[in-house]
């Protein structure tokens, strides 16, 4: 009984470790593709086409494109617009704001 239940505990652990590192990896490849996406975007927008307003959310000017794609006169904030996996606000909070 005692060596049973120590291969049971065994298997128990084994398959714990591996639920562990395959949730890791996952996060680690969406961080990954999101920070790609993110170097994708950084060539297509222009800071200056928008503005951070004081309740945090952004506003898109009437000149604002995302590469070739009008993006003009739009009010989002974060979570609100994602872009191939990247959020949008979070990117220009994170490009376009003064540290």
């Amino acid at each position: 009984m005692r060596r049973r239940e120590f291969i049971l505990l065994g298997a128990y652990v084994i398959a714990g470790c591996v639920a562990a590192v395959t949730s890791a990896d996952l996060a680690l490849a969406q961080a990954k593709n999101s920070t790609s996406m993110e170097d994708r975007l950084s060539a297509k927008i222009r800071c200056q086409d928008f503005q951070k307003n004081s309740d945090g959310k952004w506003t898109s000017s009437s000149k604002a494109k995302i590469g070739k794609m009008d993006f003009s006169n739009h009010t989002f904030g974060v979570d609100e617009v994602d872009i191939g996996g990247a959020d949008l606000a979070t990117f220009l909070n994170r490009k376009c704001v003064a540290h």
